[in-house]
């Protein structure tokens, strides 16, 4: 008899994870609450034009092609994206800008224009953190579930590349002292929900992803990777039940064995669970079943003071079938915390103009030194971390977004 699993949301998470059951022979069902597939990376529709929802535009597509390949399909063909150059253009408020672009030479000669010294110092910062993420990408795609995880040989073998004992703006002071440029190279710690002066060293990759791999725009926007990643998974007999809410989870003891929604009852081998965490669990899992997060953690967990940004959980999937790919295994639990010291000197306002057409060695800063910034980006500019599926089984990376 074919294994039944269903999936609690139809965001890119929850999509990645039915292309890749699907892909395996399992009975998949994804159950979406919203009419519309994406969840937080949808799409709005009006007068002729698509407006991203969530992310805007897209980092590090590697993940997702492989996410793709490993079904039988091309992103590329499936999704066609257009990488960006310039990606972005920034204007910071004390004066001078950044049409930042993968070209090394031609964003060298922008920064000269900020600071002569720092200029020498970019490639020298692209190629510490392509040696960083090289050797660190194992750790960033295998699940940390405690404390031994954190204290492997591997990671510990890691810890002088990554200088643990710095911010991300310290990190980024070992290569330009204008504080203009470590703006423009830590701004992208925000995805995170994290200022660059709490946020750890070693995001000073996700600045890196950008001029190394790319910023894309999605042909349609990002709500077409979603779109395009829930017809793969139909092609492969998943069922897409829209506008359906899961009203609660029926277990036996503490393992999930089927659930209950607005339209009726389906039973379960495994549950993969897509949603927001925090509701996920408070509405549909009893509180008694829950060992590590009960309602009264998560409710100190979402106090202002530890906002969290992003809490990746799969709950029900144990057992491992030969044909499935092994990157459906690589579960996270990230929690990532939005600290209330980041002053209102330093805010960071980002302006989007994407309409697409529906049819086809220096000291750190003090904080009240760190300038102003806007992030301007042409019509066709869009962002996302779809790379990594954000919540559910995960499928590599991060996602960053």
């Amino acid at each position: 008899m074919t294994r039944r699993v269903i999936v609690i949301g139809a965001g890119p998470g929850g999509l990645a994870a039915a292309m890749l059951l699907a892909k395996a022979g399992l009975d998949v069902r994804v159950i979406e609450r919203q009419p519309h597939v994406g969840g937080r990376t949808s799409t709005l529709v009006r007068d002729g034009f698509r407006f991203d929802l969530g992310p805007t535009f897209f980092l590090y597509p590697r993940v997702l092609r492989e996410i793709f390949a490993a079904t039988g399909h091309d992103l590329d063909r499936e999704a066609p994206m257009t990488r960006l150059d310039p990606q972005y253009h920034l204007v910071f408020g004390g004066g001078g800008g950044l049409r930042c672009t993968h070209d090394v030479a031609a964003m060298q000669a922008q920064i000269a224009e900020l600071d002569a010294a720092d200029a020498a110092n970019f490639p020298r910062f692209l190629d510490d953190n392509r040696e960083k993420l090289a050797r660190f990408r194992c750790c960033l795609e295998r699940p940390f579930l405690g404390v031994k995880d954190l204290l492997s040989p591997e990671l510990i073998r890691l810890l002088p590349l990554l200088r643990p004992w710095l911010s991300l703006d310290g990190e980024l002071g070992r290569y330009f002292r204008d504080p203009r440029l470590r703006l423009a190279f830590s701004f992208q710690s925000k995805y995170l929900g994290m200022s660059p002066f709490n946020c750890p060293s070693l995001f000073s990759i996700l600045s890196f992803l950008e001029y190394e791999h790319g910023v894309w725009h999605p042909e349609g926007g990002c709500g077409a990777v979603s779109r395009a990643m829930a017809r793969v998974a139909e092609g492969l007999g998943a069922t897409i039940s829209l506008d359906e809410d899961v009203t609660a989870i029926r277990f036996v003891g503490r393992r999930a064995v089927g659930v209950q929604t607005t339209k009726g009852d389906y039973d379960c081998d495994a549950l993969v669970i897509n949603a927001d965490f925090a509701r996920a669990m408070t509405r549909l899992a009893p509180d008694a079943i829950r060992r590590r997060w009960t309602d009264r953690k998560i409710e100190a967990s979402a106090s202002p003071a530890r906002r969290s940004c992003s809490i990746s959980a799969s709950k029900g999937v144990r057992s491992s079938w030969p044909t499935t790919p092994s990157t459906l295994h690589r579960t996270t639990r990230r929690t990532s915390t939005r600290s209330n010291s980041d002053t209102s000197s330093r805010r960071t306002t980002r302006r989007s103009t994407c309409r697409t057409p529906a049819s086809p060695t220096s000291r750190s800063p003090r904080r009240a030194t760190a300038p102003s910034m806007s992030c301007c980006r042409s019509p066709t500019s869009t962002r996302t971390s779809i790379g990594g599926a954000r919540r559910g089984v995960t499928a590599g990376s991060p996602s960053t977004s």
